[in-house]
C-alpha cells in the first residue's frame, strides 16, 4: 500500500480543521514558505555550489533553527553549501505554556514568539486530532514523538518537493533536529525519489517513529528504503526527551549502519555547539564524494 496515499485518506475532525484554517489565516502575514523567501535565501548564497536543507524540531521554525545552528555553520561550510531552513506546514503556536504567574518569564516568552514567528510541526499526532487536544496541558495530549498515528504528512511532502524544484538538483545534504531528524527517515519511505542527489545526512536528537506503518509489513521491505549514504547521528547523554535506544533504532532501521557515525556529547536535547562538534560537523559535510564511508 502507498503509505502517503493511506495518510491522505485518514479522517480529520471538522472542528480541528476549522481551527487550523483560522490559525492559518491569522498568521498569514508571518507565513515564511512563499516563493519570495526561497528566492531570497537562494540569492544570499549564490556562490555556494550545493544546498543543505535544514529541518527544525517540533514547536520551532526555520528562523529558530537557523539561530541555534549559527556557530556550527562555519565559513568553510558556507562556501560549499547554501543552508536553506524550511518551515513546517502545521501551526502549533501555544502548545507549550509558561507559568503565567511569572510576569518576567511571560513577557520574555511573548517577545521571543513575536520575533521568531509561528511555531510549527512537520506532522500531527493522530491521537490529538481525534481528541481535539491542541496544548500540552490538555489531559489527552501526547507529543508527536510518542504518537503511533502520524497524520497530515502530505502537506510536508509537497512543501519539500517544491523546495527541491526550487534548487534544481543542488540539494546534496540534509540536516534535521528532533522531529525534523525523524522526518528525514520517514521521507525516504514515503517519497524515496526526494533523495536522488543527497550525499550526506546529519540527524541530531532524532528518534524512531512509533507508527507501525513505516516498518516492514504486508510486503513492505524496509531494507530497500534505507538511507544509503553517509550519515552522522548526534545524541546527548543527558537528553531527557530522546533516549539513546530510540536514537539508535532510527539509525538501525532507517539508515545503512555501515555508513553511519555517532557523535555523542554531554549535553541534553539540543544542537551541541562545542568546538569538537563544530569540527566534526564541518569535516563530515566536506568529505568529498567517494571518500570516508561512501560507496
Amino acid at each position: 500500500m502507498d503509505i502517503l496515499h493511506f495518510f491522505s485518506t485518514l479522517h480529520v475532525t471538522e472542528t480541528h480543521e476549522t481551527l487550523l484554517h483560522k490559525r492559518t489565516r491569522i498568521t498569514k502575514k508571518e507565513e515564511p514558505n512563499d516563493d519570495s523567501t526561497m528566492k531570497k535565501q537562494h540569492a544570499s548564497s549564490s556562490k555556494s555550489s550545493h544546498v543543505c536543507l535544514c529541518f527544525h524540531g517540533f514547536s520551532q521554525n526555520g528562523l529558530v533553527f537557523r539561530q541555534r545552528t549559527g556557530s556550527i555553520r562555519t565559513k568553510k561550510l558556507k562556501r560549499e553549501y547554501e543552508f536553506v531552513f524550511l518551515d513546517a506546514p502545521h501551526c502549533v503556536d501555544g502548545v507549550f505554556e509558561t507559568d503565567v504567574n511569572d510576569e518576567k518569564k511571560e513577557e520574555k516568552r511573548e517577545n521571543e514568539e513575536t520575533a521568531m514567528g509561528t511555531m510549527r510541526s512537520w506532522w500531527l499526532a493522530g491521537e490529538n486530532v481525534s481528541s481535539g487536544a491542541t496544548k500540552a496541558k490538555d489531559g489527552s495530549w501526547i507529543r508527536p514523538a510518542k504518537s503511533t498515528k502520524i497524520v497530515r504528512l502530505e502537506e510536508t511532502v509537497a512543501l519539500i518537493e517544491n523546495a527541491l524544484k526550487e534548487h534544481e538538483g543542488r540539494v546534496r545534504a540534509l540536516v534535521g533536529f528532533s522531529q525534523g531528524a525523524t522526518l528525514i527517515g520517514i521521507l525516504k519511505r514515503v517519497k524515496s525519489e526526494l533523495f536522488e542527489n543527497v550525499r550526506r545526512v546529519v540527524s541530531v536528537a532524532g528518534f524512531d517513529p512509533l507508527d507501525a506503518r513505516f516498518y516492514e509489513k504486508d510486503g513492505f521491505d524496509e531494507k530497500s528504503v534505507v538511507i544509503d549514504v553517509p550519515s552522522m547521528h548526534v545524541h546527548g547523554k543527558n537528553d531527557a526527551l530522546v533516549t539513546r535506544d530510540r536514537s539508535d533504532r532510527l539509525r538501525d532501521k532507517f539508515y545503512n549502519p555501515e555508513k553511519s557515525v555517532l557523535f555523542e556529547h554531554e549535553g541534553g536535547h539540543g544542537v551541541p555547539t562545542s568546538r569538537e562538534f563544530c569540527e566534526a560537523f564541518e569535516k563530515f559535510l566536506l568529505i568529498p564524494d567517494g571518500e570516508g564511508k561512501d560507496e
